[in-house]
């Protein structure tokens, strides 16, 4: 048998996705260009505008989706919930993009919730429901933050129906 470890060569080659997303093509510390992400906050506050219709419609589409999901029998429930999952984590990723903390720690805990069953059982569809309830109180009362009164109420009515039917 013979040693052929000389043969081998080793090449370190820069990781180019690490270098785009502002990391040290060295392996130090990485920096972001202020002038860029300046620019990407500006076009997202252009865009903070769309977000209550954007979140309108991301809302009406889960509440059908829920509908239809009630509507079948529990075999065929887990596609749908698939869908709905997809949904909450838009609702997700609108809110938090746009600072809706609230509405986008729901879509969150409904996005987990989702994941985590198959909506056979009805206790289940009893949590999914506080959800979008909830969803929904957040969107007509324009709650951004977590700190308010009704924000708190709303969690604790999601809290007391996961504790009560899980």
């Amino acid at each position: 048998m013979s040693d052929d470890t000389s043969k081998i060569e080793i090449y370190k080659r820069a990781n180019k996705l690490k270098v785009k997303a502002g990391g040290d093509p060295k392996g130090g510390p990485g920096r972001f260009d202020a002038t860029a992400v300046n620019r990407a906050n500006i076009v997202i506050q252009k865009m903070s505008d769309m977000y209550p219709n954007e979140i309108k419609k991301s809302l009406e589409e889960l509440d059908r989706l829920w509908g239809e999901t009630k509507q079948m029998d529990s075999g065929a429930r887990a596609d749908h919930a698939a869908l709905m999952s997809n949904t909450a984590n838009k609702i997700k990723d609108l809110a938090g993009t746009f600072g809706y903390e609230l509405m986008s720690y729901f879509g969150t805990s409904l996005r987990d919730y989702i994941l985590d069953t198959d909506l056979s059982q009805p206790e289940q569809a009893t949590i999914v429901q506080a959800h979008v309830d909830v969803m929904q109180v957040a969107y007509r009362e324009n709650l951004k933050g977590m700190k308010h009164p009704l924000a708190d109420e709303l969690k604790r009515v999601v809290a007391e129906a996961i504790a009560k039917y899980s």
